[in-house]
């Protein structure tokens, strides 16, 4: 009865105040060089090719329209980008990507261990954290599915505005070095925050039909009949998958 009452509370912080959740286990990969954005946009099936600064939420998909990866990519320059997945499929997400990369120039790195990852969400996440930081965090400031470094505390981050819980909220990647200095400041600023866990997590992005690859979305689910057409780029000229992506759309959809 405790643990589901916990979990009822967390949950509701999240929707009516504001939570805090760790989410350092994602992993994270760096993919930078000369060729970082075409070879993206060939194994993505979203546009990569964007403003630097910009998230991207995105499939990998293989030939027959199934999904192989589901992750994000924010442009951090023009030929660097950060590639978020899940800490499960981090090694199979790697490997993908070296499996495609051709005669691409670019590489490949794991940088999970870089940076620590405070999800701060919930309607009240915008005043959080304006008692930790001086930049702006409005709308107009910092839209939704954008990235910039902030100062936080006395340390710094890189605050990418996007959700997995379907309210209000940034992704803070923090060093390592300055995940725990982070972590208390924002403890110490905001008491009313609660600490939520992966069950508050999962119950939250399930009340809003969020996608998790494994469990709802993996390789043998066609990207469409996945209810995720609206992250493929059909103007595209060429990715993994697109052939199978426009048969499916003629053809409609049989699930």
């Amino acid at each position: 009865a405790n643990w589901f009452a916990n979990q009822r509370a967390e949950h509701m912080a999240v929707r009516t105040d504001v939570g805090l959740f760790d989410m350092t286990s994602f992993g994270k990969i760096r993919v930078e060089g000369r060729d970082a954005c075409a070879f993206l946009n060939r194994v993505c099936a979203a546009q990569v090719d964007v403003a630097v600064g910009r998230v991207v939420y995105a499939q990998m998909l293989n030939a027959k329209g199934g999904i192989e990866s589901d992750l994000t990519v924010t442009r951090l320059s023009e030929t660097a980008y950060l590639l978020v997945v899940p800490g499960a499929t981090l090694q199979r997400d790697q490997a993908w990507l070296r499996r495609h990369l051709g005669d691409d120039f670019a590489v490949i790195t794991d940088v999970t261990a870089a940076e620590a990852v405070l999800c701060l969400m919930g309607p009240n996440a915008r005043e959080v954290l304006g008692r930790v930081s001086p930049q702006d965090f409005s709308t107009a400031a910092h839209p939704f599915g954008t990235a910039r470094e902030i100062e936080i505390g006395m340390g710094q981050a890189r605050a990418h505005r996007v959700s997995y819980v379907g309210e209000l909220g940034w992704e803070l990647y923090v060093p390592t070095d300055q995940a725990a200095h982070v972590f208390e400041a924002l403890v110490e600023a905001a008491p009313e925050m609660k600490l939520c866990g992966l069950h508050a997590l999962d119950s939250c992005r399930i009340e809003k039909a969020y996608r998790h690859f494994g469990h709802d979305i993996t390789d043998e689910d066609h990207v469409l009949e996945a209810g995720l057409g609206f992250a493929v780029s059909r103007k595209k000229p060429a990715f993994i998958g697109r052939e199978a992506v426009l048969r499916k759309q003629d053809a409609g959809l049989s699930r």
